[in-house]
């Protein structure tokens, strides 16, 4: 026995504090599961394999990820978080086994004190896509029976200010591959 203690037991914290540094730098990283890209957020990515996906979500986010049968008969894959200070749902539906569009909602609030309040929830949400994409391309409104869409492209992204008057109830999302799922699911 050394003045110092246990020689073995320096021998033992070493191996293991190596060990663990070792584990850790193989161990695959998880990407920010809200990262703005191009052609989506972190590990939703349109184009991409829908199980590669699904796998990459995993790593992500695994304390949120679902990953399954969702709306229309799409598959989906889809995981909470925090995004420009409010909480959201990122989304992403695959047909054919590969991701044609993918939505980030905004979880709360859902109702605003008015339409106005609504379009500008959706501003504040944009401003991150602004940052990284540039200005608003293009902006229109879809009047439906039910709703008002205030609609705001922002280069491969659509914003979207969903607003109900009945209600007073206010649904803000991004889009990417905006209307594509639509095109095909089935609403049985």
């Amino acid at each position: 026995m050394t003045p110092g203690g246990n020689p073995r037991g320096w021998k033992t914290l070493v191996a293991s504090l190596a060990a663990g540094v070792f584990l850790l730098g193989c161990a695959p990283s998880g990407e920010d599961p809200l990262l703005l890209r191009e052609n989506g957020i972190g590990p939703l990515q349109l184009g991409k394999s829908y199980q590669k996906t699904v796998a990459a979500a995993r790593q992500a986010a695994p304390e949120t990820v679902f990953a399954g049968l969702g709306c229309g008969g799409l598959d989906e894959v889809r995981y909470s978080g925090e995004f420009a200070g409010l909480p959201v749902s990122a989304m992403a539906m695959a047909e054919q086994g590969a991701i044609v569009e993918i939505e980030l909602t905004v979880d709360a609030p859902t109702q605003t004190a008015g339409e106005a309040a609504c379009i500008a929830l959706r501003d504040r949400f944009a401003r991150p896509f602004v940052t990284r994409f540039g200005a608003v391309d293009e902006r229109w409104v879809l009047r439906k029976p039910v709703s008002r869409e205030h609609l705001a492209r922002i280069g491969p992204v659509v914003m979207v200010a969903r607003w109900f008057r009945t209600g007073g109830s206010c649904y803000v999302s991004a889009h990417y591959g905006y209307g594509a799922a639509s095109k095909t699911a089935t609403w049985d």
